[in-house]
């Protein structure tokens, strides 16, 4: 009979888990809390699902290098789109190198995982949690599922981390002395079982402000840059990146959301971070000097208030004169010199205070998890616990936005399923 294997959360990691566990021979039971696995797959690139990146370049991921290093290497993009093919998902990759599915549908994704899953054989069990503590038993687990017990040769733990919290992503454990730091069943499996859980944050999350200005910006997007800095070191250029990031961003009530936020923010989360907004990306300020300066002279009829208008969005450049310090009701060729200079410097290194970041259930990732150097990454096999694997996000490494969280799902549990499969055959 083949080995018998149990993945705890149905994620993305955890049916690329059941699927490579099948594929190898293994008996496999998935066992899933919601409703229905991959919830949390459907959010994914707002409905469209960015499953993998043209460039998975390690800069791209954060956690140990060696670890992720030797992971990719034995399912990288390649794999993943040909194993998308094969499912009869074929890829549409944008011009930032970011692959969805043909059709833009994550719910097209979920549908062949599901259906390949049935095909292997897989048992999917929803509505349920294990509960109680995991014990070994006869060289394997005993495993405790609302009421009903039952004995697996491998446990595969893929219950990803305490980013969206509402798409399923904890599975509770009810033991006792649970560490505020490590909550979720993922962690809880993994601190019982004698591993390390490093400290936990929130990632690709949007950023709350401290300021006078941003709430009058509440729903307005545009194109913007944002510089970040640590004291006198611009932190992108120490990890060898641009030393700023441009893309849209997106006013809240609370300060700043969309995909520059989400992409600042794993930095900005490790504090004592500086950061300037530049509104005309591109442009430098002696270059925004000398278009405020020509704007002043062909519009010298129009009151400052309206004189960024159709440069950028009406309610930023209110905003931007206002707090310039420029009477909205000046006219345009009466702005003084000084004004102008002033504005220019405002436009592309505008000072923010950041006061933090949202909370977990807005987050899109979780920095932080088991600790790699107890987990052997040809395997995702515990170093500590024979039998014991883990996959996708409960592991302590994370990606950027763009697809990359996504491939370490695909990868990591390809890796752990196939690894589970034919261990006791």
């Amino acid at each position: 009979m083949a080995n018998s294997v149990c993945i705890i959360g149905g994620g993305p990691a955890g049916m690329m888990a059941a699927i490579a566990a099948a594929s190898a021979g293994a008996k496999v039971t998935l066992v899933e809390k919601g409703a229905s696995p991959g919830r949390k797959l459907l959010a994914t690139g707002n409905g469209h699902c960015n499953f993998t990146n043209r460039d998975l370049d390690l800069e791209h991921f954060h956690g140990d290098t060696g670890f992720i290093t030797a992971a990719i290497a034995q399912f990288d993009g390649p794999h993943t789109l040909d194993f998308f093919r094969a499912l009869g998902i074929p890829p549409w990759p944008d011009e930032r190198g970011r692959c969805f599915p043909a059709s833009r549908e994550a719910a097209a994704v979920l549908f062949s995982l599901t259906k390949e899953m049935e095909h292997l054989g897989v048992k999917v069990v929803v509505h349920s949690e294990i509960v109680g503590a995991i014990r070994r038993r006869n060289g394997g687990f005993a495993l405790q599922e609302r009421g009903k017990a039952f004995e697996a040769d491998a446990v595969i733990v893929a219950t990803g981390g305490k980013a969206s919290p509402q798409l399923g992503s904890r599975v509770s454990l009810g033991l006792a002395g649970r560490d505020p730091r490590a909550q979720g069943g993922g962690y809880e499996i993994a601190r019982q079982f004698g591993h390390t859980v490093t400290p936990l944050r929130a990632a690709l999350v949007p950023i709350e402000l401290v300021g006078p200005w941003f709430h009058k910006l509440q729903g307005v997007r545009m194109d913007a840059s944002l510089t970040i800095s640590l004291g006198n070191t611009t932190l992108w250029a120490r990890r060898a990146r641009p030393s700023r990031l441009t893309d849209e961003v997106l006013f809240a009530s609370y300060g700043i959301s969309g995909p520059l936020a989400l992409r600042a923010s794993r930095m900005i989360g490790e504090g004592g971070c500086e950061l300037e907004m530049n509104f005309l990306p591109g442009r430098e300020i002696d270059a925004a000097l000398a278009l405020v300066k020509a704007r002043a002279a062909s519009l010298r009829n129009r009151t400052a208030g309206d004189f960024l208008t159709g440069l950028l969005p009406a309610k930023v450049g209110w905003m931007i004169v206002g707090q310039t310090g420029i009477a909205q009701e000046t006219p345009s060729g009466e702005i003084t010199p000084q004004q102008l200079s002033h504005l220019a410097r405002n436009l592309t290194h505008w000072p923010i205070r950041v006061k933090g970041l949202r909370p977990f259930k807005e987050a899109q990732v979780t920095v932080g998890g088991v600790a790699t150097s107890e987990i052997d990454p040809a395997t995702m096999e515990s170093k500590l616990v024979p039998g014991l694997f883990f996959c996708g996000e409960v592991m302590d490494v994370d990606g950027d936005s763009g697809g990359y969280n996504l491939q370490w799902a695909w990868t990591s549990g390809f890796i752990a399923g196939r690894s589970a499969g034919p261990r006791f055959p």
